[in-house]
């Protein structure tokens, strides 16, 4: 029934939407381009919904994870496991489904392994942040199937400084503990330009409205408690949920007329505590210990880019991009021991030419190679030393008319995961885009696009066989698991008005051998073994996003909703699917000035898979407030922004430790930006 009304509402809309986006006085937005859309251009000429995080607006969604500065983002919520470790899931799909790369290509590290390995990326050094909901898999992948998040710096440049500029940033938040701090410096001479940037950050212990069990759990607890001894719960602060974080990097390009290059050295260095983790083997003694399981991560990274003409005049060139890493990630036991290491060396090489690039005609083609070296020791290594190496070729074309555009593409890949005792994986996938932007009028568009995708299962999916103490489950893989086929269609309305903007959209997923974890039944070492099994499945779901100017004033009101549905065809749900959500935001903008109050509702999810608890409703009341000041010529920039403002119990049906963690309770952040030379 809820579906029902839902749709019926949407339909409603749309209707009043098309009537108001007839609008004689268009406006004219500030056009985005999405760098790692196939073909670099802005998100409204884009047949795949397309959102950019940029300026202020990134000043005050930045969180210490990529996963936290995107939660909230049309489409997108994160796998939250502590403040220190969230990886973004879009519309209900994560893990290795969703690409998150840095200046376009992997990042190379092992978060894609567990939700508690955090994505060795620091937001604050990004200039801007794009993500592509939907399946992105023709330029970057099989694996891409949900979607993909790109974090841009600048630190290989592609165009030439005359002076120097740069940034420097201080901020706090109150239930995080946190202190931060980043810079960023860029200068150029000649056809010579430098780019230097860093960041450090601490948070403490973060703070919770009450217990960090859900009452649902405990409920449950209570109900199957047979010792006699009272367990003490978390209340108030949730343990070992510190962090500490340097990163930075440094870039030199050469941009002369008719040849580019460019190269960038950069470290990652994280070490942060794994909240709720523990696990004692059985007939092993559990000793009181300080502290808990924390982990040590570092990642040092090269980055190269290249560029020539392939012919005289404005003909093709070809782009030549790499990056080779060196990753480290241990599990430090509460002794100081090392329990588990992570090893990864990553390399991956890109070529792309692009052709007819005019104003009617855009297209590329290129080559990707890709080789990831995994090595996992220790008594907890779940998965096996394994080499997975990709190659992939892909095409991909846009053709623009006077009343739209239609674009098309396909990638075949061939992917070898060597190493493990269980035997080798050797398959191929192919995926095949159609999608176009049909303009009805000058402000209203209608944008469709279908999708084909195959994604090969992971090395953790096939070969996983132990205990995998960050979420407390023994997983299983299985070796025989075939590739995953999806076939996805979504409609939708665009529009651009002086009285309306947004954006309405409806999207359908089959997929065939659908990957996921599932209950067993079953215990091993005191823990409940899942394994990894396949299903056909299908996803239905809804995204809107509206703005509404109110009068000829600086106020505006902005309306989002989401709905998401993840069913396997046999009957059943998916787990952690994300509930139905709807949101407002009152906005205020007005000369140096800007500030907004937003209240974002969240639904209860009852509809869970086997075993998995329901989610409580929760709704979220924030707050900001910005200054932009002409101090000493330089535009300074003061923030103050608050979150959970109701102290609210909020628990992300999306994270792995829902029950066991909540987000942070009512938080105030505060902090001063001061931009340079731009």
């Amino acid at each position: 029934m809820r579906n029902i009304l839902l749709i019926g509402g949407i339909a409603s809309a749309l209707a009043a939407v098309a009537a108001r986006a007839e609008d004689p006085h268009p406006r004219d937005l500030e056009e985005v381009i999405v760098t790692a859309a196939p073909i670099a251009t802005d998100s409204k000429s884009m047949a795949q919904p397309a959102s950019v995080l940029s300026g202020d607006e990134l000043t005050l969604a930045l969180a210490p994870t990529i996963g936290e500065t995107l939660s909230g983002t049309p489409g997108v919520q994160s796998t939250f496991f502590g403040p220190a470790a969230s990886r973004p899931i879009i519309r209900g799909l994560g893990g290795d489904r969703v690409r998150v790369l840095t200046d376009g290509l992997a990042t190379l590290d092992a978060s894609g392994l567990s939700e508690d390995h955090a994505v060795a990326i620091d937001p604050a050094l990004a200039d801007q942040v794009e993500v592509l909901r939907g399946p992105a898999t023709l330029l970057h992948g099989s694996g891409a199937a949900g979607g993909l998040v790109n974090v841009v710096t600048n630190r290989l440049h592609r165009h030439a400084h005359e002076s120097a500029s740069g940034l420097l940033e201080v901020r706090g938040d109150t239930a995080l503990g946190e202190k931060a701090a980043a810079g960023r410096f860029d200068m150029g001479a000649g056809p010579l330009a430098l780019h230097v940037d860093g960041a450090w950050r601490e948070t403490d212990d973060y703070e919770i409205p009450g217990f960090a069990e859900s009452r649902r759990l405990r409920a449950l607890e209570e109900e199957g408690e047979e010792e006699e001894e009272e367990h003490e719960e978390m209340r108030g602060k949730v343990e070992n949920s510190w962090s500490e974080t340097e990163a930075g990097g440094v870039g030199v390009s050469y941009i002369g007329e008719r040849f580019e290059f460019g190269a960038a050295a950069s470290l990652y260095d994280s070490n942060y505590g794994v909240p709720v983790a523990h696990h004692h083997e059985e007939g092993e003694e559990e000793e009181e210990e300080e502290g808990g399981i924390s982990i040590d991560l570092e990642q040092k990274r090269l980055d190269f880019r290249a560029r020539a003409p392939l012919t005289a005049g404005d003909g093709p060139a070809l782009e030549l991009r790499g990056a080779v890493s060196d990753y480290e990630h241990a599990e430090i036991e509460p002794t100081g021991e090392i329990g588990t290491l992570f090893q990864v060396d990553g390399r991956e090489l890109r070529a792309s030419t692009d052709f007819g690039r005019t104003d009617a005609r855009q297209a590329t083609v290129g080559i990707q190679w890709q080789d990831v070296e995994l090595e996992a020791t220790g008594e907890e290594a779940f998965i096996p030393d394994t080499t997975t190496r990709t190659e992939g070729v892909f095409g991909f074309q846009r053709h623009v008319f006077d009343s739209g555009s239609i674009e098309y593409g396909l990638r075949l890949d061939w992917q070898r995961i060597s190493g493990a005792p269980q035997g080798r994986y050797d398959e191929n996938a192919l995926n095949l885009s159609l999608g176009g932007v049909r303009d009805l009028t000058d402000r209203l568009a209608l944008v469709a696009q279908l999708t084909s995708n195959e994604r090969h299962p992971s090395a953790t999916e096939l070969y996983a066989d132990g205990p995998h103490v960050a979420t407390q489950q023994f997983e299983v893989g299985d070796p025989d698991l075939d590739t995953e086929r999806g076939f996805t269609g979504e409609i939708g309305l665009r529009f651009a008005g002086e009285n309306l903007s947004g954006e309405l959209r409806a999207f359908a997923s089959r997929y065939h051998d659908f990957i996921f974890l599932s209950p067993t039944g079953a215990e091993e070492d005191e823990l409940p073994v899942f394994q990894y099994r396949q299903a056909d499945s299908r996803f239905e779901g809804l995204e809107a996003e509206l703005e509404i100017p109110l009068g000829a004033g600086p106020l505006t009101l902005g309306l989002t909703g989401e709905y998401l549905r993840g069913r396997l065809e046999d009957g059943g749900d998916l787990p952690r699917m994300p509930p139905f959500g709807l949101g407002a935001r009152l906005g205020y903008d007005e000369g140096a000035w800007s500030a907004s109050l937003s209240v974002n509702h969240h639904f209860e999810q009852d509809e869970v898979a086997e075993q998995e608890l329901p989610t409580d409703a929760y709704t979220m009341l924030d707050a900001d407030l910005v200054y932009h000041a002409d101090w000493l010529g330089e535009d300074t920039v003061l923030f103050l922004r608050g979150r959970n403002l109701l102290d609210e119990d909020a628990r992300l049906h999306t994270s792995p430790l829902k029950d066991q963690l909540p987000l942070p309770g009512r938080s105030i952040g505060a902090g001063v930006r001061v931009e340079f030379g731009r």
